[in-house]
């Protein structure tokens, strides 16, 4: 018979089913380390272990004079990526699989010409799709967008490895910069699904326009995100003069 497990991780299991039950919502406050240790029975030190375990976890954020906040109904997962360059972007599509669902020439809505720089009405190579984490779940939906000069690449998307880099290699032309546009707000329905998500749940949208020299677009990718599936940081440094 297997030991039974210490209390500190007893009690953060609880902790963690409640979370992963909604009896917990993300952006809500835990009991404080008082209510927890009167409601569960136990030490300040044991309560202090579980919750130091579930920010560990990423599911729970210390926050000074507020208490303990939960901030993801799923602890981290291995789909935590450092994106700071071009080079960067490259290793997530490699760590990472589009299931690609749909590709097909379309008409770009004004919306889209305002988001590639081009004309509404001419057609764009579209290719819609699921990324795939290492754990086998959705990690976002992704819709790219593609100049019609490269829309021959259609047939030779890779699942693996970053659709901008395949057209590089093909087409001879280099990326030599990547604008980031990042909002949140409720997820499109049909996203939602494709995410195994609630409807209108809170996600995070990210649209990159990949621009060769002169500022001419390559390509667009709108992906959204669960936001408890994702994390974004960033380190600002202070610039001398």
């Amino acid at each position: 018979m297997p030991p039974r497990p210490p209390l500190y991780a007893r009690i953060e299991q609880r902790l963690r089913d409640a979370i992963a039950e909604g009896r917990h919502p993300v952006g809500t406050l835990l009991p404080t380390e008082a209510e927890l240790c009167h409601a569960l029975k136990v030490s300040r030190h044991t309560v202090r272990e579980a919750l130091r375990r579930l920010v560990e976890a990423g599911l729970v954020e210390r926050r000074q004079g507020a208490g303990s906040m939960v901030v993801a109904r799923e602890p981290r997962s291995a789909d935590v990526h450092s994106i700071r360059n071009i080079d960067g972007l490259m290793q997530y599509a490699a760590d990472t699989r589009l299931r690609i669902e749909r590709r097909n020439l379309a008409p770009l809505s004004h919306e889209e010409a305002a988001q590639t720089l081009g004309i509404a009405g001419e057609a764009w190579l579209k290719v819609e799709g699921l990324r795939i984490g290492q754990d086998g779940r959705p990690l976002a939906r992704t819709e790219v967008l593609i100049q019609p000069r490269f829309a021959a690449i259609a047939p030779d998307l890779p699942e693996r490895g970053a659709i901008h880099h395949a057209i590089e290699q093909r087409f001879g032309v280099e990326v030599v910069e990547v604008v980031q546009e990042i909002t949140a707000g409720p997820m499109p329905a049909a996203v939602a699904a494709a995410l195994r998500r609630r409807p209108r749940e809170v996600g995070m949208f990210f649209m990159r326009r990949y621009l060769l020299a002169g500022g001419e677009t390559l390509l667009v990718s709108r992906s959204w995100h669960p936001a408890d599936r994702f994390t974004y940081a960033m380190r600002l440094q202070r610039q001398d003069g």
